[in-house]
């Protein structure tokens, strides 16, 4: 065991008033656990984190084929609505993200870290350097299975940007696929 993490270990099972021998046992068991099921240790703190973060937002998370029934029920219904609730929701999320990822730039890490929220499979974000303000472009992919739960997934994205004082400066919606500009104009 590398020294740093015996230390860590250390301090933990000092800081829960446990011994070192009942932390790490108690420690490993739930790793082991994990593994048993076909798990890697990698996803355990991910997935204790996005369970967490559904604990914290009071969310649950619900099929796919089912979201996609219900969006494009409701989007037929009133699509100016949905958009609209899709859009305060990502504000809502993007407020409770900034408490473990205060930086806009860190934003790709939580993606990655609570896809479960959108059916992502894959985001790319680049930033891009030069003119009067700050810009990032995000591509997206995986987002959804229609055009219409693409739209919302963009305004749910429009939501968490627009909670870190960001917009959306241009944007590509195809079914699937968000290609998206954001920027911040710099402070003067």
């Amino acid at each position: 065991m590398a020294d740093d993490v015996a230390e860590k270990l250390s301090a933990e099972a000092m800081r829960r008033n446990k011994t070192l021998y009942a932390f790490a046992n108690e420690s490993l068991e739930a790793v082991i656990s994990v593994c048993r099921l076909s798990g890697e240790p990698s996803e355990v703190l991910p997935s204790w984190k996005m369970s967490r973060m559904l604990k914290d937002v009071d969310a649950v998370p619900i099929p796919g084929d089912l979201l996609e029934k219900l969006i494009k029920k409701l989007g037929a219904l009133d699509r100016e609505w949905l958009l609209k609730i899709w859009t305060q929701e990502g504000a809502r999320i993007g407020n409770y993200l900034q408490m473990g990822y205060p930086e806009i730039s860190q934003l790709s890490q939580a993606a990655v870290e609570f896809q479960g929220l959108l059916p992502l499979k894959r985001i790319e974000v680049r930033s891009v350097a030069g003119g009067d303000r700050a810009r990032m472009d995000v591509r997206a992919i995986g987002v959804g299975l229609s055009e219409e739960s693409t739209a919302c997934a963009e305004q749910f994205i429009r939501g968490i940007v627009g909670s870190y004082g960001w917009s959306v400066k241009k944007g590509r919606v195809s079914e699937g696929i968000l290609e998206l500009e954001i920027s911040k104009e710099a402070q003067r």
